[in-house]
């Protein structure tokens, strides 16, 4: 019933992606472990320029990871975006230099790119819109640095066939739109190319390819699931039920929590369609979570390292030595929406013997029970704004509660004493 959205090992994901890489990367604990002591990071490398949303020529630099004493004469490339909301935010923050460090200590060579910021006020769909375009051109002149260095001077080592976009939140943005908007086709309207130029930009590095093998997705979205078609790269999301900020699956994106801006399909809705139309994609539920939950939690970092870790291992045809986390989404495929967590009180939290679900003028047509691995345990079949579950027989523990109303789905913990 829930199909393709079960868990199931990287491994046996990724069969259909095994030996892709010339590279013997499976040779050692490389890639998959943290073989490194420290990282040398060469800060403030220039990598283009262009014109920003003000009207002035920017100058774009980047900070570039790689471990310390490595001997490897190649080695695979992730280009990191930083969050922002595209107003702020710098390839200082915590959280992507935090990640560039734990993957730079796995062996890759990793990067934190300055891109250009700024949206008009009041904004709108349309300077939304460009922001992203800009910084999707930015970082594909980060991308084209790095194949002219291969082809040229060669100083960072790294493999042009192996090359993975990654982001959090605004970041995830422009990874994803990287990747996915890519066809002139998909180009939405309210881009002038005249006047902000073509898909690939001139922030640098001109013919050199800005493709990447797989892109990385923390807390982003998509402006059209639709622009994953099959054939495209693969994907690895992770994304908080509750986040009030970017949305978990389809809904409107508001910028500073008070401007609507546009609809848009969050991870969950990416990776639901992305599954139905056979694209490799992984997808990781922080459940009850707020927006980039591994910012400012350690466990949530060392979960977030590890399943992309295990993600890109298995993208480069390895065999992950742990494999949890193990993806955790579920749901049926028609859930594309998520009601908010103030439209359905779920209660006592925790619980003993009994739960209340309560949809605040909505009607509930379904109610699921999930354990921590995605396993079915109860379903219900409801037309009625309130229901009683009864969790007596449960052990203690942690489980999941799925809520589908008419306008959508609320999934959240539930903790059994």
């Amino acid at each position: 019933m829930i199909k393709s959205l079960r868990p199931f090992l990287f491994a046996i994901l990724f069969l259909a992606l095994q030996n892709v890489n010339a590279q013997n990367w499976c040779n050692s604990t490389r890639y998959d472990q943290e073989v490194f002591s420290t990282v040398q990071i060469t800060s403030d490398v220039t990598y283009g320029a262009n014109i920003d949303n003000g009207g002035n020529n920017l100058v774009l630099t980047m900070d570039i990871y790689e471990p310390s004493g490595d001997t490897a004469s190649i080695r695979p490339l992730i280009v990191w975006a930083h969050g922002g909301s595209f107003l702020g935010g710098t390839k200082n923050d915590a959280d992507v230099t935090s990640l560039c460090n734990h993957f730079a200590k796995r062996g890759y060579v990793c990067v934190s790119i300055n891109y250009r910021l700024g949206i008009t006020l009041p904004p709108s769909q349309t300077t939304a819109t460009q922001a992203v375009y800009r910084a999707v051109q930015d970082m594909k002149a980060a991308i084209r640095y790095f194949r002219q260095d291969a082809t040229t001077t060669n100083t960072y080592k790294i493999d042009p066939s192996t090359i993975f976009a990654a982001g959090s939140s605004a970041g995830a943005f422009t990874a994803l739109h990287l990747a996915y908007l890519n066809e002139p086709s998909e180009l939405p309207a309210v881009i002038d190319t005249t006047i902000m130029g073509g898909m690939e930009g001139t922030s640098g590095n001109p013919g050199y390819a800005s493709t990447v093998n797989a892109v990385v997705n923390l807390c982003g979205a998509l402006g059209d699931k639709t622009w994953v078609i099959p054939g495209d790269v693969p994907l690895c999301s992770m994304h908080g039920t509750n986040d009030q900020i970017v949305p978990y699956a389809t809904a409107t994106l508001y910028l500073l929590n008070i401007f609507p801006i546009m609809q848009v399909d969050g991870s969950y809705s990416i990776n639901d369609y992305a599954t139905g139309i056979g694209v490799p994609n992984v997808m990781f539920t922080y459940y009850g979570q707020d927006h980039v939950p591994y910012a400012s939690s350690l466990a949530y970092m060392d979960t977030t390292v590890r399943f992309v870790s295990n993600f890109l291992y298995s993208y480069l045809g390895c065999t992950p030595s742990d494999p949890n986390p193990l993806p955790n989404t579920f749901g049926p495929l028609s859930a594309n929406t998520i009601t908010s967590s103030q439209a359905i009180q779920i209660y006592p939290q925790p619980a003993t013997n009994e739960i209340s679900i309560t949809a605040n003028g909505e009607t509930i047509q379904s109610i699921q029970l999930f354990d921590v691995v995605g396993k079915l345990l109860l379903e219900k079949n409801i037309n009625a704004s309130e229901e009683k579950i009864d969790i007596s027989s449960f052990k203690k523990g942690c489980y999941f509660v799925s809520v589908l109303t008419e306008n959508g789905r609320l999934s959240t913990k539930l903790i059994k004493d």
